[in-house]
């Protein structure tokens, strides 16, 4: 410790590289037996660490914790973001997939809590950012549902089902025109005033 209190950034950096370059190396070796042992051991530790923290102590561990975050994520490149959402993906339906209704309920009353408290919390203008970013999430959802239909008014293609697609929603042309005889979905407006005809 004492030897920490007067290293360097460049010095303490050093050091943080050569943990995790050992850390690699040696998780590399491990047999899952060894993985599963060292991963219990961890997590031993850090719930008796924690079972002892004071408030502010959580708090400062919290705020570390979400500093570290930020700039491990602000470097992924878009491969890694990728990978990392995929994996975090499979592990959240993995926990859920064994909860029990107790344990799934108390997960989504933690969640609404944290909502509310995030949302109580926010500025105007961290509201305002992120109804926007909801909003362009919205849009490009939005448009790559309806990808498929780009530009298909102008290459019509009679063997495709449009009127038994899920997203489309038209129902069937069975309805026919009592002047010209020409098919039409059920409730469709004439498309020409016939009374200029028939009058």
């Amino acid at each position: 410790a004492a030897t920490r209190d007067v290293e360097t950034p460049e010095e303490t950096q050093a050091r943080y590289d050569d943990d995790r370059e050992r850390h690699v190396v040696s998780r590399a070796a491990d047999s899952p037996e060894q993985r599963s042992n060292r991963l219990v051991g961890q997590r031993t530790r850090q719930a008796a660490t924690r079972a002892v923290e004071t408030p502010e102590e959580t708090q400062a561990r919290y705020d570390d914790d979400r500093a570290r975050h930020v700039v491990s994520r602000a470097a992924d490149s878009p491969e890694q973001r990728s990978n990392r959402l995929a994996g975090q993906r499979r592990r959240q339906a993995a926990s859920k997939a064994i909860e029990a209704p107790e344990q799934a309920q108390a997960r989504r009353d933690e969640d609404r809590v944290r909502y509310v408290v995030s949302r109580a919390d926010e500025s105007p203008e961290k509201r305002r950012s992120r109804s926007e970013d909801q909003c362009r999430r919205q849009a490009a959802s939005r448009a790559a549902q309806w990808a498929f239909m780009e530009g298909e008014a102008f290459r019509y293609d009679p063997t495709k089902s449009y009127d038994s697609h899920v997203q489309l929603c038209i129902g069937r042309i069975i309805d026919v025109c009592a002047h010209c005889e020409a098919y039409r979905w059920p409730g469709e407006a004439p498309g020409i005033n016939y009374a200029e005809f028939y009058s």
